[in-house]
């Protein structure tokens, strides 16, 4: 029998691993055949980001080796392989997955490799395995690429018409992972649907093309009893657009079953359909299942950008600003979270329709939690598409991998990004400007260091926000600022600029963590709280003139921000600032009150040292806007 083994190294943050999906599906679909399983022998899935010189040794006479390739492996796998061809010459080669280029120009630049296998790849991995055994022509099989003679061939591109795929949970693939690798705590996806109807340019989905096909519910329901038996934490959907189909509720009911009776799943993670019309009624219920379940971190309500040129070029033009208000407001008076998702460096985009966009969605009432995403290039995009990069002028820098909450890897293979840095409305210099704006923003807005003075300004003075943290950033990186972060984020983005630097930071102070800007500039500055307050007081009182009532302000900013080690605080303030701002996050109107109050916070966790607060409170508590404001913030009642 022939030796089979699939590789898939995934990510690993401080605390999991994630299961290798990809060639889990690879391994279920083919072994579950009697042919396959008669020739070849699956003899292990190579998941690890191990040393090469280790893996390579530990193969017993390989005599295919499939390859599932992302951006956090491409070139670790590519290392691997080479490792392998040259101590068993005769193994094939053979790299799949969403790095792999549509076209064989991968096998020039690779002799190492002998096959790809372009898009969806179950059945085609299984006909490539039944053509190698029988002698067949290659040109039989569909969605790869190999040589011929001198010259290679790429054979006709097809979407498999069989669907009847096992899951890795189904197959026992992932019981043989959990039962070997026991020391390992893993974190997994599920599908219940596979494909994506829309086009969006920067998305490999886009170029697939294909139309959705639903698992069957059985398969879905076995997936999820699964992961609850096993005592999965967090289970992400797999799905591109959740709550696209009636039957995503029941999947819901389910996981909320589920989690009643045995605890687990704590957490389901998923992408939400953004603009199915006739949907949004399904997917407030299911949103709101989940968030009175504690079941979700937020609500996504994206836009990618506000401006609708930029939409127009990304294939995203049927976006409806008017419902986006509605559904804002509608998941604020259910007091469900939302969070929304901008792409920086979009075709189109200029520097003053990035801050018209995040103003207008601080206005819609966006106050809880906003991303902005660096706009990658990814070979099987839209956007990667020669023609399409000469017409819009996108050109990238290449850097270090962009990818925040991962551990720094022992292994020293790098990995990269390739961070779209220039357009035809967006030059260099304007890109790193945009970053700094978005960090700012994010960082004291979005993370709650400054946002009450934000909103009380925009309240009682109507001072746009885009004005009010363009002030901010332009104060943070002069000579008068105490603080330095921000002009370390300056010199970080000249370098990103000079591919020499990525856009993560690690610090051992908050632990063996990639952190994206925003999140490492906000942990810098909470750790220097009293000099970061001292500092805004100079700032504010361009704004703020009376004393009493800025020191106040300030007070209560600094009041609510959650603490390292106290479980119960109480401050005396000369404003009733808890009602204000809880009716501005509410968009609703407000008046301040000038009484004296009493407010008092408990806590339900403390947290040890930074490096427990930074993984805590700020990457697991941003999404769902838990990451500053304490769980209780009561006013006390005056005894006079």
């Amino acid at each position: 029998m022939k030796n089979i083994y699939l590789v898939q190294p995934t990510t690993e943050n401080i605390s999991t691993v994630y299961f290798p999906y990809a060639i889990g599906c690879l391994a279920s679909y083919a072994f579950k055949f009697e042919d396959i399983n008669s020739a070849y022998k699956f003899e292990d899935a190579i998941f690890l980001r191990e040393p090469v010189e280790t893996v390579t040794a530990r193969l017993k006479q390989p005599y295919l080796v499939g390859f599932s390739n992302y951006i956090w492996n491409f070139e670790y796998n590519k290392a691997l392989a080479k490792s392998i061809k040259a101590a068993f010459p005769d193994c094939l080669i053979v790299f799949g997955g969403p790095q792999v280029p549509a076209d064989a120009s991968l096998l020039e630049e690779c002799d190492f490799i002998d096959i790809l296998q372009h898009n969806e790849g179950e059945v085609s991995f299984r006909d490539l395995l039944r053509a190698l055994d029988s002698g067949a022509d290659l040109k039989s099989v569909h969605n790869i690429s190999f040589r011929c003679g001198a010259q290679t061939l790429t054979t006709e591109f097809v979407l498999a018409q069989e669907f009847d795929f096992p899951s890795p949970f189904e197959s026992g693939f992932f019981d043989r992972l959990v039962q070997k690798h026991p020391h390992i705590s893993f974190e997994t996806i599920i599908e219940s649907n596979r494909g994506c109807p829309y086009h969006c340019a920067y998305c490999s989905w886009g170029m697939i093309q294909s139309k959705v096909r639903l698992f069957p519910l059985e398969r879905v329901f076995f997936d999820l009893e699964w992961c609850a038996a096993h005592k999965m934490e967090i289970v992400s959907s797999g799905d591109a657009n959740f709550g696209m189909f009636k039957r995503d509720e029941q999947i819901v009911d389910k996981i909320i079953e589920l989690k009643k009776t045995t605890g687990y799943p704590k957490k389901f993670q998923v992408s939400f359909v953004s603009y199915v019309e006739g949907a949004w009624e399904r997917i407030f219920r299911i949103a709101k299942k989940l968030s009175d379940n504690d079941l979700s971190k937020g609500m996504t309500l994206s836009f990618q950008s506000m401006s609708p040129s930029v939409q127009t070029n990304i294939g995203r033009s049927n976006m409806d600003v008017e419902n986006y208000k509605k559904q804002m407001r509608l998941y604020a008076d259910a007091g469900v979270p939302t969070y929304t998702d901008l792409i920086l460096g979009l075709p189109g985009e200029t520097l003053e329709s990035f801050k018209a966009g995040i103003e207008e969605l601080l206005q819609m009432g966006q106050h809880t939690s906003l991303f902005v995403h660096l706009c990658e290039w990814l070979p099987l995009a839209q956007m990667g598409n020669e023609e399409y990069m000469k017409e819009y002028g996108i050109a990238y820098s290449v850097i270090p991998l962009n990818q925040p909450h991962v551990i720094k890897s022992t292994i020293d293979i790098k990995e990269y990004s390739r961070i779209i840095t220039t357009t035809k409305t967006m030059d260099a210099t304007q890109w790193k400007q945009m970053v700094l704006f978005s960090t700012c923003v994010l960082c004291f807005h979005h993370l709650r260091l400054l946002q009450f003075p934000a909103l009380f300004l925009h309240r009682e003075m109507q001072l746009e926000y885009t004005h009010f943290y363009s002030e901010l950033l332009e104060f943070l990186l002069s000579d008068a600022c105490a603080l330095t972060v921000f002009k370390e984020i300056k010199a970080k983005c000249d370098s990103v600029i000079a591919q020499s630097a990525p856009v993560t930071v690690y610090d051992n102070a908050f632990g063996n963590v990639a952190w994206p800007f925003e999140e490492y500039a906000f942990l810098k500055t909470f750790a220097q709280k009293e000099l970061f307050f001292e500092q805004m007081k100079l700032f504010l009182k361009r704004y703020i003139p009376q004393e009493e009532l800025l020191c106040d302000l300030l007070n209560y900013q600094q009041f609510c921000l959650k603490e390292l080690k106290k479980d119960r605080w109480q401050r005396a303030f000369c404003y009733d600032w808890k009602s204000y701002f809880d009716a501005l996050l509410h968009n609703k109107d407000a008046a301040l009150t000038a009484e004296k109050v009493c407010y008092t916070i408990t806590d339900r966790q403390t947290y040890s040292d930074l490096a427990e607060y930074a993984k805590r409170v700020v990457w697991f508590g941003r999404r769902g806007g838990r990451n500053i404001y304490t769980s209780e913030i009561k006013t006390i009642e005056n005894d006079e």
